[in-house]
């Protein structure tokens, strides 16, 4: 047999992974974390002043959030006392307390009848805005036409 067989497991030679290249060059893209999740991070993250037995202290907000659910369960609330609980065995087993995604339940439609799906996909084809601006509210005088959702380009036709 000669080193040119081609074959079952014996492509031919030029059709090979050629040496030191990789399969892969730009690798698997870096997940973007989601922009609501770091807005809510900054915010809890955020240093804040408060009073501790006539001193005043600073530390984040999540720290000042989890003394207070801390003094709540220990006075006797079981509720807050199971929250202390769920974020220590969230923390043991991912390494953080706080949260990467928000799940949002109840979200408004821009028009009667409209999914979750389809506000996403409607955003996805006009996503230029930044997701600060989509989270501002709009104005909510604008009416369905016939056509479907009201849009600035239908406002524009019907003036």
């Amino acid at each position: 047999m000669s080193s040119d067989d081609v074959g079952y497991r014996k492509p031919p030679k030029n059709t090979r992974f050629k040496a030191g290249v990789s399969g892969n060059p730009k690798g698997r893209p870096k997940r973007s974390p989601v922009a609501l999740a770091e807005i809510v991070g900054k915010v809890l993250n955020a240093p804040i002043e408060y009073r501790d037995q006539g001193q005043i202290k600073t530390a984040s907000r999540l720290e000042v959030s989890l003394k207070l659910l801390v003094d709540r369960a220990v006075k006797g609330s079981i509720h807050d006392a199971g929250r202390i609980l769920a974020a220590r065995a969230h923390a043991q087993q991912f390494g953080d307390v706080g949260m990467e995604r928000l799940i949002i339940t109840d979200w408004l439609p821009d028009y009667p009848g409209q999914t979750a799906d389809q506000k996403t996909r409607e955003f996805a084809t006009t996503g230029d805005a930044s997701p600060l601006e989509w989270w501002q509210p709009e104005d909510r005088s604008t009416k369905q036409t016939s056509e479907g959702p009201q849009t600035s380009e239908n406002r524009i036709r019907e003036e």
